[in-house]
């Protein structure tokens, strides 16, 4: 047996906003395609026989977005009902993604799918007056060593930057003053 341990520095990004915990929920939903996801993109991709079935599949649950909805962990339910309080701020993680996009960087490092699909929390401020959108930039836990010394692959970094623009573009969706 041999151990390999590889620190790396991730980069966490939290968005504020003073817009409701439902409304952003909604307006992330929506932009996530929930209703299509879920049950049916799992059935698809246990299912589909060709690369082909798998890209129309998943063209036809985003609906022409970049991502869709995997599931979610609602924490405070659980939280409040474990600790016996009633205050714990709503908490919703997010896990979400997009196969076709998910592969350029498992192609690269089957050790990226640690990351995708990828994850979201929002989390309402303590008083109930805005909610923050919290993720991991994936441009800063994928492209990872698989060693000490040894160097990432440059096109694993170039595919993790570019999903990293397109959850930047889908929190900013969310998060505007008049929803894109």
């Amino acid at each position: 047996m041999s151990k390999t341990a590889v620190e790396y520095t991730a980069k966490r990004i939290t968005y504020r906003t003073p817009l409701s915990f439902s409304e952003i929920a909604a307006r992330l939903e929506r932009e996530l395609n929930k209703p299509a996801g879920g049950p049916a993109l799992f059935r698809l991709l246990g299912t589909a026989k060709s690369k082909e079935e798998i890209e129309h599949g998943i063209t036809t649950l985003t609906e022409g977005r970049d991502f869709i909805y995997f599931a979610e962990l609602v924490h405070h339910r659980w939280l409040s009902t474990y600790t016996g309080s009633s205050s714990t701020p709503r908490t919703v993680i997010y896990t979400f993604g997009n196969p076709i996009i998910a592969q350029t960087l498992l192609r690269r490092d089957l050790a990226a799918g640690l990351h995708v699909p990828l994850k979201l929390m929002l989390l309402e401020d303590a008083d109930g007056n805005g909610t923050r959108v919290i993720y991991d930039d994936p441009a800063s836990v994928v492209p990872i060593p698989s060693a000490p010394g040894q160097s990432v692959d440059d096109e694993l970094k170039k595919a993790a930057e570019g999903l990293s623009a397109k959850v930047e573009m889908l929190v900013k969706t969310i998060l505007a003053e008049k929803p894109m």
